[in-house]
């Protein structure tokens, strides 16, 4: 029976929010005008405010963009101006050594043919220069590292024509570019030769490597917009990466163009931004000159890196988009939530009320699901304690459920049982759930009864569904029990279909089954497997004389007298069929299986068991046959039957009660490397 219906209906024991009373108010169907209009206008200034300030923030991230992008090629700039300063001063330091090496004087006599092999180990160690050239004062080329070329007319050439009318031996020339005799663009600096008295006399010339060049600059083109040029002083291109075939050799010195502002600067790097005429493309361009004082040119080399505008502000401008339609989306939301808000305001307090009764109802509900239903339903904290537990309690422990609130649980838990529960309490408060949990409760009676749990924990409590199970535990154990019993009889069962009935040894089956486990592994181990195969002699005699229940007692006597002969677990001795038996003996040469059967035979002997009719000995006798092999891939187990069943025969041809062992014949079935042990 449940207990009384004051513990029913009782009230959740964590606390439940309620709505407060909607409070009496003179508020009209219409919110008044002052209200809607302050709300609008804290509203609208919350979005001038915010566009303001992504305005500014704008503007400064494109200010940032352009400072960062304009420092980001200055450096660029900066590293190429470098590393192309330290290219030309090598470059020269090899030209003014090849001109102390092969002087003017070297060009009159000839010698300078010789400078050919020095020329081409100057190339192979500089990777900017691609040739390295002796010309005369009549424009002859007279040694290069390009042989083929030796004994060309360039006195048409630029860099010659540059040098000849403006002889100066101190200074480096730098040619404007040109297609060479090999027709690959190139660009030469050139030192001149001179005379004994200072006079022209002919030049040394590097044409510079635009591949080389080109990997220099390439390594700078960071982003895909990103393109770089060498130019000449004069304002001929030289290069530009990526490759831009129709600008090479293109003349820049036009007014008005950045290549000119800068020069006109006389600033050895600038950054500018605008249209570039020679691309017409909008771009922010670095330029640096370069012209070491040291090296006395007569014109610069001029480096340009150009980002492309349009693809440079490209995020910033998508930036500006999102922002711009986020503030757009976040004013009209803002307008659309104000609307609805001021529209459901008078309506809001008809909400709370309804909430308040849908919620009660909803408690009335929870209440009655956990006062009716069979399952044991349990609310207890942390420390231990009952806090709140459905009526099914009461019929399960006999305890009204007012008596059991508020006591600790492990109270009413089995001693045996008190530490797991305890473990799955310390679970619950690590945030695990429990399931599966079983242990025992005391009854009022003093009896258990055992209670299976899942539970979780939530808000500092232990919320947690349990069933008795004692009923179902107890049906399990008998049904354990009949199954232990089951398996027993099984087990008897499956014995006896291996035992022979009669005298309480192996039958021929299990024999059967034996041979080829043992003759396998035996195969396996090349170890040797003995086989004795026993007859009672004049058995039919006995059982006409004595009569059949003495000859069932004879035969159930041998075998209990020769089981006591078998010494190893693994041996097996099998009824054979009528008065034959056969003994397996794994791991037995033939020595050892003869004298097994010896002891046998003579263990039968020495019981004296009379036999009055058989003409070998006035006691029961056994005749034996012997045979032990090693088995090999060339024999079987049937043929080592039939050997033992040979020896037998002789066995008993011989005058039985006696051993014999397999004669030569018929161990000669074991071919190969093995033979019978």
């Amino acid at each position: 029976m449940r207990g009384p219906d004051r513990h029913r209906g009782r009230p959740w024991p964590h606390d439940m929010p309620r709505p407060d009373p909607a409070p009496n108010s003179d508020i009209g169907p219409f919110t008044p005008f002052r209200i809607f209009l302050t709300e609008w206008l804290l509203v609208l200034g919350a979005v001038l405010a915010l566009g303001g300030g992504l305005g500014y923030t704008l503007l400064q991230d494109h200010r940032a963009i352009a400072e960062r992008e304009h420092e980001h090629l200055a450096k660029q700039a900066q590293v190429i101006h470098d590393d192309l300063t330290r290219q030309l001063e090598s470059t020269n330091r090899a030209l003014l050594n090849i001109r102390t090496e092969w002087p003017a004087a070297s060009l009159k006599d000839g010698s300078v043919s010789a400078a050919v092999p020095r020329l081409k180990a100057f190339v192979d160690a500089m990777p900017g220069v691609r040739g390295l050239f002796i010309i005369d004062a009549d424009g002859k080329l007279r040694a290069s590292n390009f042989t083929q070329l030796i004994g060309l007319d360039l006195r048409e050439r630029n860099y010659f024509q540059q040098v000849l009318k403006n002889p100066r031996a101190d200074t480096l020339y730098l040619s404007p570019p040109f297609r060479t005799a090999l027709n690959v663009w190139g660009i030469n600096v050139v030192r001149m030769i001179p005379g004994p008295k200072g006079e022209f006399a002919g030049l040394v010339a590097a044409t510079l490597d635009p591949e080389d060049f080109k990997l220099t600059l390439r390594s700078i083109n960071y982003a895909p917009d990103v393109w770089s040029a060498l130019a000449h002083g004069g304002g001929l291109i030289f290069l530009f990466e990526p490759e831009r075939t129709e600008q090479l050799g293109v003349n820049l010195a036009q007014p008005g163009s950045f290549f000119m502002r800068h020069l006109e600067s006389g600033q050895s790097a600038t950054v500018m931004t605008g249209k570039v005429r020679l691309t017409d493309e909008f771009r922010m361009l670095a330029q640096h000159t370069i012209q070491p004082p040291s090296l006395n040119m007569d014109y610069p080399l001029v480096l340009a890196i150009g980002r492309d505008l349009e693809a440079l502000y490209a995020p910033w401008r998508k930036e500006a988009w999102s922002r711009g339609l986020l503030l757009l989306l976040l004013m009209l939301s803002t307008s659309t939530v104000l609307y609805l808000l001021q529209r459901r305001k008078l309506k809001s307090l008809q909400d709370i009320s309804v909430a308040r009764e849908a919620l009660r109802l909803k408690t009335e509900e929870q209440q009655h699901y956990f006062d009716n239903t069979l399952n044991l339903l349990c609310i207890a904290d942390f420390e231990g304690r009952f806090v709140k537990l459905n009526p099914a309690w009461e019929d399960v422990l006999g305890h009204p459920v007012g008596e059991l609130e508020g006591r600790f649980f492990l109270e009413f838990v089995h001693p045996e049982d008190r530490d797991e529960t305890w473990a799955a309490v310390a679970q619950l408060q690590q945030g695990h759930k429990v399931v599966g949990l079983c242990n025992r409760y005391r009854h009022q009676d003093g009896s258990y009864r055992e209670i299976e749990w899942q539970a979780v924990s939530q808000g500092g409590l232990i919320f947690a569904d349990a069933r008795d199970i004692t009923q179902a535990r107890a049906d399990q154990r008998s049904l354990l029990e009949l199954n232990a019993r089951l398996e027993a009889q099984s087990e008897t069962l499956r014995s006896l279909a291996f035992l022979d009935g009669l005298t309480g040894v192996a039958n021929r089956r299990r024999f059967d089954e034996s041979l080829q486990t043992e003759w396998r592994q035996c195969l396996r181990q090349r170890t040797p497997l003995g086989l004795l195969l026993i007859d009672v002699d004049h058995f039919k005699l006995y059982n006409d004389h004595y009569g059949h229940q003495a000859g069932d007692a004879c035969l159930q006597l041998l075998a209990k007298t020769l089981l006591k002969q078998i010494g190893r677990p693994h041996d097996l001795l099998a009824r054979y069929g009528g008065e034959e038996f056969v003994c397996l003996l794994p791991h037995t040469d033939a020595a050892g299986s003869q004298a097994k059967a010896e002891a046998m035979r003579q263990a039968v002997m020495e019981l004296g068991l009379s036999h009055q009719r058989s003409p070998v000995a006035d006691v029961v006798t056994l005749s034996i046959g012997v045979v032990s092999w090693v088995p090999t891939d060339h024999t079987t187990s049937e043929q080592m039957l039939l050997a033992a069943d040979e020896a037998l025969y002789e066995a008993k041809r011989g005058g039985r009660n006696r051993v014999a062992p397999a004669s030569p014949q018929a161990a000669a079935g074991s071919t190969g490397p093995n033979h019978p042990a």
